[in-house]
Parts: C-alpha cells; structure tokens; sequence
C-alpha cells in the first residue's frame, strides 16, 4: 500500500504544470503631453492701423508695390521695395525677426529700414502686420529704379560701417512685450518708441543735426487739445505747418491711425520725461 501511494504521489507530481517563467517588466506608458496651442492668427485690419502709424505703406505705397524714398546726392538714392514680391521670402517667423532683428532672408545688410524702431513692437502687433502684408493683392513688379549708392557707402554698409544704418539697425538688449500695454503711461512709452523713434531718436532726444527733427520735450510746450490736432491735422500750436512741413506730414498720414486714447497716453508720458532746455512749440 504504501508503494501505491509513493507511486502516486510521483504520478501526480509528474502531472503538475511546470512554472512559468517571470513576465517581462512592463514599460511604463508614454505620458500624455497637453496639445499644444494653436498659433494666434493675426489681424489684417488691425494690421492695417499699425502698419499706418509706423510707416510701411507710406514708404511701401498703398498698395505695398514700392516707390521712391530718398537720396543723398553722392551717396545713396533709396527706393522701396515691392512687399507684395518680398513676402514671398519670408514665413511669419521670418517676418517677425526681421521686423526685431533686422533678419533678411538671405543675410543682406539692411539699410533705409528703421530697425531701431520696429524692434520695440509687440509680438501681436507683429502678427498683425504680417496678416495685413499677407492680405494685399499682389503687384508685379515693375520696370523701374531700384536704390543705388556709391560704392564707397556699399562697401561700408557690408562691412557694418556706415553709420546711418548703424544707428537705424537693431540696438541691443531691446525685447518687444507680447502685446501693447494697457497703463496709460506704458502705453503712451509704447506708442513712443514704436512710432516717434524714427525721426526723433532711439532715446527720443533727436538725432543731433541743424536739419533733424527736435528731441520729444518739445511735447511739453503743447497742451492735449493742441496735440491732440497736430496728430490729427498737422496743424502745430501755433496755428501754423511744421517749420520743415514733416511733422505735418506726419500728423495728417501716420498719427492719424492712433486713438485718441494712444495720443493722450503718448501726451502723459511725453509729459512726464524729465525736462531739458527751453523749447517752442514750433
């Protein structure tokens, strides 16, 4: 009996499922990222506005095809380009760091372009400008002058030299907010670097020079009424034109496209920058 039972025992043992071996380890699944977010597209008819304050199609034309700047006998005879042909050299990131850094599409030095200006703008003011450059009907570009300059000023321009572009390229350290700020004063200095450093200077101090537009003090000599016209009209305080006829201009095509909650916060914050010398208002 007891070697039945032995033998059993060894029969049963023989019949039990062999162990299995261990499961592989698991990987761990793959962590979900959140989507990212779409791109903000921009506003052609508020690209329109800015793209007014700031100049482009006063010195691109109406319809972006280009036209004659100006010349420096000797020197340079400058022409703006046809946007509607430009564009097509750049994406939106290429715009954008153009308009910041003065990046061109194929390293070109940049030369007519207020660079120094533009970099203060906003990156939605940016993609609204590119929606309004990218909206435009094309134009063919046409037979016509194209900028010339002397060799002299060409080789300085390449090289980095030539001052006028030196000062009107990209200054270091500038970073433009994400959007236009709301405060009246922030706004008013946004409003003022992104429109008024052009012919005023980077620091809004003038560009030195008998012929050059005054430093920005001349403001203060105004009250809002008054400047508020002259960046409606052109009209200046004194009832009259500017004296060079070129802040008129200015008022009555590029100021124009401000609101008037842009030009009292432009007026706040001219009004609040320290005092220099005596100036009129004329």
């Amino acid at each position: 009996m007891r070697a039945l039972t032995i033998v059993a025992t060894v029969l049963l043992a023989a019949c039990t499922a062999a162990p299995q071996p261990p499961s592989p380890p698991v990987a761990p699944a793959a962590p979900i990222l959140p989507t990212p977010p779409a791109a903000v597209a921009g506003d052609p008819v508020e690209g329109l506005r800015v793209a007014t304050r700031i100049g482009c199609n006063g010195c691109h034309g109406e319809d972006g095809s280009g036209r004659e700047l100006w010349k420096d006998k000797g020197k340079y005879h400058l022409y703006s380009p046809n946007l509607t042909a430009k564009r097509e050299l750049y994406d939106d990131a290429g715009i954008k760091a153009f308009l910041r850094e003065g990046k061109t599409h194929d390293g070109h030095p940049v030369f007519g372009m207020p660079i120094v200006m533009f970099q203060h703008l906003s990156d939605r003011e940016i993609r609204d400008i590119t929606a309004w450059l990218r909206s435009l009907p094309a134009v063919p570009d046409a037979e016509k002058e194209t900028t010339s300059m002397s060799p002299e000023v060409a080789k300085q321009i390449k090289e980095g030299k030539f001052q006028e572009a030196i000062d009107w390229g990209p200054h270091a350290g500038v970073q433009g907010p994400e959007a236009p700020p709301t405060e009246p004063s922030a706004l008013g200095q946004h409003m003022a670097m992104t429109t008024c450093v052009e012919c005023h200077g980077p620091t809004l101090d003038g560009w030195g020079g008998k012929d050059a537009p005054p430093p920005l003090i001349v403001a203060k000599a105004y009250s809002l009424a008054d400047f508020l016209r002259l960046m409606r009209t052109g009209i200046t305080a004194s009832g009259k034109e500017s004296k060079s006829g070129l802040m008129s201009e200015v008022g009555r095509e590029r100021a124009i496209a401000m609101t008037d909650d842009e030009v009292r916060a432009l007026k706040t914050y001219l009004d609040a920058r320290p005092v220099g010398k005596p100036v009129h208002a004329d």
